[in-house]
């Protein structure tokens, strides 16, 4: 019993370590927080400016899209949302995200806390 809870205390020490360095961090900070805020919890100025509530990350309906299917958004946009470009929108010449970027801000996205 004290190995478990010991093991858990570890885990939630390293975990929010593990995200912080984690190789998807960089992308999303540069191509994701601006409209889904920090941790994917949303952003109400993103949602005033675009006139919708933009998804959040962190949510059940986000959270059980499998990896596939999360691709495809990213790659291809989804609704009002355009495919993922690497930087802000508002930044001239963006290119499009490799496949490992892809995979790792899906990693990434999933080290979110999960929504109240």
């Amino acid at each position: 019993m004290k190995l478990a809870i010991a093991a858990f205390a570890a885990i939630a020490v390293i975990a929010p370590a593990y995200s912080a360095d984690h190789a998807g961090k960089a992308v999303y900070d540069k191509s994701c927080q601006n409209c889904h805020g920090d941790n994917g919890a949303g952003s109400a100025t993103a949602d005033a400016f675009f006139k919708v509530k933009i998804p959040r990350l962190n949510s059940n309906p986000v959270r059980m899209l499998t990896n596939p299917e999360m691709k495809n958004i990213i790659k291809g946009g989804k609704g009002r949302m355009e495919p993922v470009r690497m930087g802000r929108p508002t930044s001239p010449h963006r290119k499009d995200l490799t496949d490992q970027q892809i995979d790792d801000v899906i990693a990434y996205v999933r080290t979110f806390p999960k929504a109240n």
